[in-house]
């Protein structure tokens, strides 16, 4: 199975439980590389469904988040916060 790639974003209303849990859950995952601090490019054989529940459990009503497939779109990125990101979106 080929492994697809994921951004995700979130915002919570209030920090603290929020980032924790999530924190815990994408140190569970396999292969995530943070963009920002609150933006993670995941890579998962996971269809985005399972990510999505897998996350989910960490927000309340009122958190905000983005999960997006992007797997075959062209990239274009300046001055990120995460080094030798090019080697680690060419290795999907």
């Amino acid at each position: 199975m080929v492994a697809k790639t994921y951004l995700f974003s979130y915002s919570p209303e209030k920090s603290g439980w929020t980032d924790r849990c999530i924190q815990s859950h994408l140190d569970m995952l396999y292969d995530i590389k943070y963009v920002h601090s609150n933006l993670v490019l995941i890579k998962t054989d996971d269809d985005i469904d399972l990510l999505e529940k897998y996350l989910v459990e960490c927000f309340t009503k009122k958190d905000r988040y983005f999960l997006i497939e992007i797997t075959d779109q062209s990239i274009r990125f300046q001055r990120t916060e995460s080094k030798y990101i090019n080697r680690w979106l060419d290795d999907v």
